[in-house]
This record gives C-alpha cells, structure tokens and sequence, in this order.
C-alpha cells in the first residue's frame, strides 16, 4: 500500500504517458520495435521507451540499476509497481530486440537490433552505443599511437620549453601539457576559467612548428575549432593574445593559424543538414593537429565523427572543462574523458590545470567558483554573504515579486555603457560587457519573461518600439545553425537598422570568428532571439565583465552545480546570484550524473570524483 492507501499501480507505457515522463516519441518507438520484432513482454515495452526517453534527457543510455534505486516514485498521486530489476534485465537480455555484451567488448556494426544491454546494465539505443564503442576504440589507438624518439628533435624541445616556460619544471601542469601534446597524438587540457589553456596551447602550437622547422619539413596544417560561432571567435582573439606576446621567429608565428572555425564548417556540413559532413572516418581531414576549444560542449555524436575526422599520424588537442556543463544533446564526453581511474591509464595524455592566474586567492569570483565547483555548500554561502568582498553580490529572493525591483537597477548599470554606445561595432562590443543569465527558458523568471522584463526597463533609454520585431539595438542570439549564412547556434549579432516598413528593410551586425564585420538583412534572420537574458546553457563558451544569475523560486532537477559553477564562471569580474537560499544550497549540491559507458570503456572503472 502507498501513502494514500492506494495499492501499487504496475508501470506500463500508458501510465508512464499519463504522468508525463515519456513523450508520444517514446511511446511510438517502444510499440514500433515490439511489434517488428513480436516481442510480448510489456517490462521490455517500458525499457524500450525508457531508452529513448533518456537519450532525450541527455544520457547516452538507461541505467537500468540507477533508476530502479531513484526514481521509483514519479508522482505524489500513485506509488509505481516497476518490475523486480534482476528479473527485468534477464527479459531485457533475452529479448530479440536486446543484443547483450560485457566488459569492453565492441558491438557488431552490423548488428540489426535496435538495442544494446551491456554487462553494467545500461541500455542503449544501437546508434548511440556504436558511437560511444568507436569513440572509445579511436580514443584509446590514439594514446596508444605515441610519436618515436627520432620523430622527435629533443634539442629543440628542450630548448623550447625553457624559453617558452621559463618559469616552470617538469611538475608544473602546463609544463607537463606542453610535453605530453608534443610525445603523442592525443591530448586534453582541462581546467577551470583562467588556469591558462589557451596560453598553453599557444606555445604547445609554437613548439610544434618549432619541430617541424628543426627536422627539415614543412610547417605543420594546424585547424583551430569550436562548437560554436562565439568559442570559435574567443579562441581566435586569445590565441592571437598569446601568440603576440611570445618571442617567436614570424615563420613560427605565420605557420599558427589566426581564426578559428565551428565544428560544423571544420568537417564540412553538407547542403544545410547538420548531421551529414563532408570528413569523416572514409575522407580524412587534410591537416596535422586539430585543436578543440570548449571541448565539454561536444556531444558523443560530434565528438565520434571529429576524432574519426582526424588522421591516426596529426595530433588532436581538446581544451575545456570537464566540470562545465555538460553538452545539451547526449552525453558528458569530455567529463567522461578527462576523468582517467589513475595517472597511469592516461600516460599523461590528460592533464588538469588548478592554478588559476585570473583569480587571486582572495578574490571573491574566485572563491566562489571554487567552493561551488566543490560542492562546497557553507563554503560558497560563506563568500556570497561576505559583505567585505564587493565583487560577488547575493539578493535573496523571497518570490519573484521583488524581481522587477531589483533587476531593473541591475540592468540599467550593467547595460548604461551598451545604452549610451553610439557606433555599431562598439555598441556590440558594449553588450558583451554584461548579461543575465538564467537556468529556465520558460515561466516568469525564463529567458522569455526576462528579455520582456529587460525590453520594458530599457526601452525609454533606447527610444525603440518594443511591439517592432527588430527594433534599432535589438541583441539577437541565433538559436540554430544556419549554414547558408554561416551563422551558428550561440551567434550574437545587434540590429543596426529598424525595417522601414515593418515587414523588410532592416539590417543585423555580425562578427565572424574571424573579426570580420558582416550586416546581415534581419529577413533573413528565422532562426534569432532576444539576448538581454540568456540561459546559461547557452552562454557556455562566452565571457563578461558581469553576470547576474536568475534562480527559480522552487528547487528542480535540473538546477545542479555544474550548472551554478558554470554561470558564476562566465564573469571576469563581478557576479550577482537572485535566488532563495534552499534552491540554492540544493543546487551546489547535486551533481549531474549522466549514464554513460564510455569511461569505463576508456578507463575500465567508474570514476565517481
């Protein structure tokens, strides 16, 4: 009997429908592949479905054992009768839609089941285990795959390093980087904001092209990615930030491109579908390092057709911060990745920056990022409640009444330079200064209901129409790539130019990656929203000066410390959190955790640190 005295309900797909936890999708999927394949047994039905509901969610597949333990109860209303878990997987096996395997091992390619159940009880739909099997199999060749003594000029490393790292020794991090990306042809640089990867890379690049130039060959083809149009243009302008304060020879410096590009452009995106690219595992890049920026915002699709992309004899170098949030479609790869199960299992591949030269030890931004990053829960509160550290601001919420109040004087200084910008280039260049950023895209305290509010509070000053679709000075953030345009999803433009006659006319300001203006006609702009407000989702790959961070009223799921840790980690300089105290404190303390396989087939264990 459950609380309310009713007995337990079994769980079947119409119930699971009914209470909102699988989608129409889900549903058809399941009755599509029981009846191809004549299965009988409802229990596999509801796995079916259950696969397909959580790739939605971001799981590469189901932990079958992990559910059972958490969710057994969805609603208040009605207790859930699931099937007894050892009994459930034994018909999940046994079933012709399953095909099972343990350990390591490789699925056929060729396999004609729509379902995969490996040995740690993980069920997957077949495309996405076939992805996250070769990611793991091209992974593992790679950091296997090590240059040879005489491919490198150990002189010239030696020399390289003292000039380039003057400062360190072969225990500082960066230091082991540079030497790790040099010896083999995969390596990953993760850190937080500020821990110096770009300045790494840079002379991890310049060392590369100093090896070239010392045996004799030709320079090195070096492509520099992001997944999105903004990494891809902040990657380009630090990149060249280091490279010009580096004493390098201009042949070394010239051999190191100056722009960056998205993925999407990197591997050739073919007529306007984002799933079908020109490089892949049967046409190879043309290159001999590939570089990756904000690595964490891959999911394991992209990342399986990126490392398959890059010839087994180039270097592939991923940069970012497995403790970011993971990528919005499935899996959390490069989290998966940089979390070997001991030093050994990665020879040093993977290497984790903690020193951050943004942030002194006494800065408040710093120390919140930090203990946030920690899970450190009375330790962030601490630092949010100091009021003798003025760079971090906290207004405790009591419902989103006093909202308005209090972000509209927020708004109003953290936009005043964007406002009273006159030129076009300088007013986007204003705007990046400063943004809202929020967990939800709906309900009064969403990126809707916060542009809205943002519009209102601003519009006096700015003299637009806020009823005009592209009003003169609207921040317009793409939501989707558009191939044709060479715009890409997290792309932030400003319209210069109101349409004349509402319908037509008007113009929109983007930058490219490579510094380039370009006035786009605001016609042709399907695909754009309002960005006063944004989701801290999307402000992934982009810095401010300021950030003020909108928490909902009532504690969800999906407010979690990777989260919180990455919109504190957007500022450079200042934060202001607007959240209750118990959102919050649940937030720091819980941690996404995404069922995936892939670190244990890269590692054998799983890693829970």
């Amino acid at each position: 009997m459950d609380r309310g005295g009713w007995r337990p309900v079994k769980v079947s797909l119409e119930l699971l429908r009914s209470l909102g936890e699988i989608s129409a999708v889900d549903q058809h999927f399941a009755r599509s592949m029981v009846r191809l394949a004549g299965e009988g047994s409802p229990d596999v039905e509801v796995a079916a479905a259950m696969a397909s509901r959580q790739l939605r969610s971001g799981h590469v597949g189901w932990d079958i054992h992990r559910w059972t333990e958490t969710r057994a109860n969805l609603s208040d209303e009605v207790t859930l009768d699931w099937p007894d878990t050892g009994e459930w997987l034994h018909k999940i096996a046994s079933s012709p839609l399953v095909e099972t395997v343990s350990g390591g091992d490789s699925v056929s390619l060729q396999g004609s089941t729509p379902l995969v159940l490996d040995s740690a009880g993980r069920l997957y739909l077949r495309r996405y285990w076939e992805y996250q099997s070769r990611l793991a199999t091209a992974i593992r060749d790679r950091m296997a795959f090590r240059f040879e003594p005489e491919e490198i000029d150990s002189v010239c490393l030696e020399a390289g390093l003292s000039r380039l790292f003057p400062d360190s020794g072969p225990e500082d991090l960066q230091y082991r980087g540079a030497r790790a990306a040099i010896g083999s042809r995969f390596c990953v640089l993760s850190g937080g904001p500020g821990t110096g990867k770009t300045s790494t890379v840079g002379r991890i690049l310049v060392l590369i092209v100093e090896q070239a130039r010392a045996r004799g060959l030709e320079p090195p083809r070096i492509q520099l990615a992001a997944p999105t149009g903004k990494a891809a243009a902040h990657l380009s302008f630090s990149l060249q930030r280091t490279l010009s304060e580096l004493e390098v020879e201009d042949a070394v410096r010239n051999a190191i491109p100056s722009a960056a590009a998205t993925l999407h452009r990197s591997l050739g995106v073919m007529g306007g579908v984002g799933s079908r690219f020109r490089h892949g595992a049967d046409s190879l890049l043309p290159l001999d390092v590939m570089l990756v920026d904000e690595a964490s915002m891959v999911d394991l699709a992209m990342m399986t057709r990126l490392v398959e992309a890059v010839p087994k004899e180039a270097r592939l170098i991923l940069l970012g911060d497995r403790d970011q949030l993971a990528s919005v479609e499935a899996g959390a790869v490069l989290g998966d990745i940089a979390r070997p199960s001991s030093p050994r299992d990665s020879a040093d591949a993977i290497v984790q920056l903690t020193h951050s030269y943004r942030f002194s030890a006494e800065s408040g931004v710093g120390r919140l990022t930090r203990a946030v990053n920690a899970g450190e829960v009375e330790d962030a509160l601490g630092v949010l409640e100091d009021a003798e550290v003025p760079e971090v601001n906290w207004l405790e919420l009591g419902g989103d009444d006093h909202l308005p109040t209090h972000l509209a004087s927020l708004v109003r200084d953290g936009f005043s330079s964007f406002v009273e910008a006159s030129r076009p280039e300088a007013k986007l260049e204003a705007f990046d200064r400063f943004r809202v950023l929020t967990a939800l895209r709906h309900g009064p305290l969403g990126v809707e209901a916060l542009n809205s509010m943002i519009e209102h509070e601003l519009f006096a000053q700015m003299g637009f129409d806020p009823k005009e679709p592209f009003y003169e000075g609207r921040p317009l953030g793409m939501t989707r790539n558009d191939y044709e345009l060479e715009l890409y999803n997290g792309d932030v433009g400003l319209v210069v130019n109101s349409p004349r006659d509402g319908r037509g006319g008007g113009r929109a300001l983007f930058r490219s990656p490579e510094g380039d203006s370009r006035l786009i006609s605001t016609l042709r702009l399907e695909s754009a929203e309002t960005v006063f407000a944004m989701s801290i989702h999307k402000s992934q790959g982009s810095e401010f000066n300021e950030v003020v961070v909108v928490l909902p009223d009532e504690e969800a799921g999906l407010l979690t410390r990777e989260l919180i840790y990455t919109a504190v980690s957007r500022a450079r300089e200042k934060v202001t959190l607007l959240a209750r105290r118990e959102v919050l404190q649940a937030a720091i303390g819980r941690r996404i955790e995404r069922a995936s396989g892939l670190s244990d087939a890269l590692w054998g264990a799983k890693v829970d640190s």
